[in-house]
């Protein structure tokens, strides 16, 4: 800082004729002293981070968000730039003290099937949050809460499992039975009602998505000084289902555009469509080993554009567009896929686009033998081979009794169980055979099965 006040000296000496060198140079130094006052704050925040951050805390908070996780847990650091690791739950909670050693540390709510933090990659759903920036609104966090116990939970919204201070803000974090990512539709739509009732808190509208990581309880929050802690705490597992019954109205519906039957498509069945076919897209890729040169361009858009209406924050999309580009054998040049899919952002904003399973399928090139993988970008022929393995499924569940067996399975299970009775009361093979009606050898050979 010494050197840096010096350098200003000699310059205002030098070029004192000139006011125009002096300014400049003096803005120029200015933004220089305020960058090193930031890294000056940041090494003493670390100077003090073994003092603030309570590992036994995290530890705490971490064994019981994510008990019994079976996926990837996502641990993601600002130290200063962005960098992200995935645990499993054994592993994450026996090095916590390792893991958890820095300042502005993260975790991701729900878990993933591999380790990268994609919505195609949701193994499951376990817990619904809202990231309340209070500084954005009129309301202190003190305020914000006394609203919350007061006039909200358990009339609007549940009561959460943890309210936690997140440094400048809140967090609304409500546990629920882990479900698979084929609720996520429901989630969505759980999320955007609590969404809506927050907003006026400060309720932040680009923190909805399940990939999202939260700083973790006992860490510190460089940018307020403060470690984060848990306000009011409560011990219910709620269900995903209970929520929906409880609290949500009628999920909404719409119309379609005139002159078509008016029939009405409810905004849960959107959302359900929208992640298929995200899961579709991703899936045409791995089949094709993400060799997919030819097709880069309407991919990325089609899944930017489907991102974007699933998760309905269009910047997220973008960034997913982004990382899926980078898995691609050939990516194509990041300006390259800002500039050639940024279209897709208006079709979402104007709801441009109503895609056929047709059109994509035309668009794509998909073949019949790779519709066999996909959930719902299908012809109507792989419709048709569906449907008639369905049938043959059910009619073969007919032929089966409420134990799963067929007459002839059952019958053997009965005649078994006759054998065992009369064993136990002391009967010999011969004795047995002529008691149930069938041969010594077929007495035997059954008694042999048992023993097996």
């Amino acid at each position: 800082m010494h050197v840096v006040l010096f350098s200003i000296v000699i310059l205002s000496h030098s070029y004192r004729s000139d006011n125009i060198y002096i300014i400049t140079s003096l803005i120029f130094l200015r933004s220089i002293i305020r960058k090193m006052r930031g890294v000056f704050l940041m090494q003493a925040l670390k100077l003090q981070a073994i003092d603030e951050i309570n590992i036994d805390k995290s530890r705490k908070y971490l064994t019981k968000l994510h008990k019994d996780s079976k996926g990837y847990i996502t641990i993601a650091s600002k130290s200063p730039n962005y960098s992200q690791w995935h645990y499993k739950r054994e592993d994450l909670l026996e090095r916590t003290e390792d893991i958890i050693n820095d300042i502005n540390a993260y975790v991701s709510q729900n878990t993933f099937y591999k380790p990268q933090r994609r919505i195609e990659n949701i193994k499951e759903l376990r817990a619904i949050y809202i990231d309340i920036d209070c500084y954005n609104s009129k309301y202190t966090k003190e305020a914000v809460q006394y609203f919350l116990e007061n006039d909200l939970y358990s009339h609007k919204i549940p009561r959460p499992n943890y309210l936690i201070d997140s440094g400048r803000g809140l967090y609304y974090v409500i546990l629920i039975k882990p479900v698979p990512s084929m609720a996520l539709p429901l989630w969505y739509a759980v999320q955007r009602y609590l969404y809506n009732n927050l907003k006026s808190f400060g309720a932040d509208a680009n923190a909805l998505d399940p990939t999202r990581v939260l700083r973790i309880v006992g860490t510190l929050n460089s940018k307020s000084g403060t470690c984060v802690e848990v306000l009011d705490e409560y011990n219910y597992e709620y269900s995903l289902r209970e929520i929906q019954e409880e609290y949500l109205p009628e999920i909404s519906v719409k119309k379609k555009s005139k002159g078509r039957p008016k029939k009405m498509v409810s905004l849960f069945t959107e959302y359900s469509l929208y992640h298929a076919r995200i899961i579709d897209i991703t899936k045409i890729c791995e089949l094709r080993n993400y060799d997919v040169e030819g097709h880069r361009e309407i991919i990325l858009f089609l899944y930017r554009y489907f991102s974007a209406c699933f998760t309905q924050d269009t910047d997220e999309a973008l960034n997913r567009a982004l990382e899926l580009n980078a898995m691609f054998k050939k990516p194509l040049p990041e300006k390259e896929v800002i500039q050639d899919t940024k279209s897709a952002t208006r079709a979402y904003e104007n709801k441009l686009y109503k895609y056929t399973n047709k059109k994509l399928i035309e668009i794509l090139d998909i073949t019949l033998e790779e519709q066999k993988y996909l959930k719902t970008i299908i012809s109507g022929k792989e419709k048709y081979r569906r449907s008639a393995e369905e049938q043959k499924a059910k009619k073969k569940a007919k032929r089966r009794n409420e134990n799963g067996l067929t007459k002839r399975e059952q019958e053997k299970k009965d005649r078994i169980n006759k054998i065992k009775k009369l064993k136990i009361k002391g009967l010999n093979q011969n004795q047995i055979a002529k008691e149930i009606g069938i041969s010594r050898q077929a007495v035997s050979k059954l008694l042999k099965s048992l023993t097996n």
